[in-house]
């Protein structure tokens, strides 16, 4: 037996009792900060507002008075309200909560902050269905104090949290690695794509001198492949059933399915409408290319795959050229403008053995660390499901 089966088995052996969160979790609603008054030169604290719950970005700052409930301190929960809904425990040093997010703090006494923070992202989804279906998700206070969770003795709930952290714990280092390896994959990608200064320096010297000593000869993308033909959308008749052709129009992701295609196998795409409109995709398989994205066409002079890396490491280019007035749009001829270095095939083959690779490592699924972490995560919802299921008590 197990030591949270025991703890069980001693201290709460015929069920838990359900508790409402209002019943030991006070809310502590942001403030209301003057956004004209906001600052992003780092003037003040900054200021948490519902898209910074579970984001990286730099966010905004505030130098002005502000309440001192609104004060955030590393390790209180978050919660937002508004969109979609998250929970977090602070840790980017003093802030400042704007509206429409919670702090959560919980009883000592009767709770774990981080039991609470388990709990209830296992249920984010059920308070999700509790939100106003207005354009915008909005929770309300009176709705997450009533929603009710499990409180076995805090012993049991020292274990639980015991248990998930370490698989958080890991699953955070794991992730810590993949950016490091993403960071030396691009360091990489762009080494090798570099071209332009001494080439005996190149990560490749020694194949780059047997080939093409002298200079390796940049051109534009109208240079080597002259015309991007134009996709075709297609209705939603044309979408059967069971179709197994995936159809591209204005994002990396498909759109539906379709029984024939128009573009080839291992050939690149970039979009060129809509949000998306600049980003770069890559297919291994033929797909029906809509009017909603560029597939560019293939040359003797350069391999599918290379052409690839090229584009990807570009994508800025693409990005900066879109035309942002009504629909997000990229031209044609703002594809064809970007020049890229064109060595021996090779040379070519060389790179893109080297890049499949780290590739691999940083965004198959399937294989390195993106597996693991998906494999530690699923572990950690199993273990979270169990752990967090109780038998009800019944109030006497």
């Amino acid at each position: 037996m197990s030591k949270i089966d025991e703890l069980i088995a001693e201290l709460c052996p015929e069920g838990v009792f359900f508790i409402t969160l209002g019943d030991f979790v006070d809310f502590i609603g942001g403030h209301s900060f003057p956004a004209a008054e906001f600052n992003t030169e780092k003037r003040g604290l900054r200021v948490i507002r519902i898209g910074d719950v579970n984001s990286d970005n730099e966010g905004v700052f505030y130098d002005g008075e502000f309440p001192k409930k609104a004060l955030v301190l590393d390790g209180d929960l978050l919660m937002s309200l508004s969109g979609d809904l998250n929970l977090i425990t602070w840790s980017r040093g003093d802030s400042l909560l704007n509206q429409r997010v919670a702090k959560l703090v919980v009883n000592p006494e009767k709770s774990i902050s981080r039991y609470v923070f388990h709990f209830l992202k296992l249920n984010l989804g059920a308070l999700t269905d509790a939100t106003s279906k207005s354009v915008v998700a909005n929770l309300s206070m009176a709705s997450l104090r009533s929603f009710k969770i499990p409180l076995p003795p805090l012993e049991v709930q020292r274990e639980i949290v015991a248990i998930l952290d370490k698989f958080t714990q890991l699953e955070a280092e794991l992730e810590a690695e993949l950016e490091a390896r993403r960071s030396q994959y691009e360091h990489t990608r762009d080494q090798l794509l570099d071209f332009s200064g001494d080439l005996s320096s190149h990560p490749l010297g020694e194949l780059i001198a047997a080939l093409c000593p002298a200079v390796v000869e940049y051109k534009t993308l109208g240079e080597l492949l002259e015309t991007i033909p134009r996709g075709r959308r297609l209705t939603k008749s044309e979408l059967p059933q069971g179709g197994s052709i995936p159809v591209f129009h204005g994002g990396l992701k498909p759109i539906g399915f379709t029984d024939q295609a128009n573009t080839p196998a291992m050939t690149v795409m970039v979009i060129n409408v809509g949000a998306s409109a600049g980003n770069v995709g890559w297919s291994e398989k033929p797909f029906w290319c809509s009017d909603g994205c560029f597939a560019l066409p293939h040359s003797n002079l350069i391999l599918p795959k290379y052409l690839y890396y090229c584009a990807s490491a570009n994508q800025r280019f693409f990005v900066d050229k879109v035309r942002k007035a009504g629909i997000p749009t990229l031209a044609a001829a703002s594809v064809l403008a970007l020049g890229i270095p064109v060595p021996p095939l090779a040379v070519q083959r060389e790179i893109v053995s080297i890049l499949d690779k780290l590739d691999a490592l940083v965004n198959d699924l399937t294989f390195g660390l993106p597996a693991e972490i998906s494999a530690r995560r699923k572990q950690y919802e199993h273990y979270r499901n169990k752990l967090l299921t109780f038998k009800e008590l019944e109030a006497a």
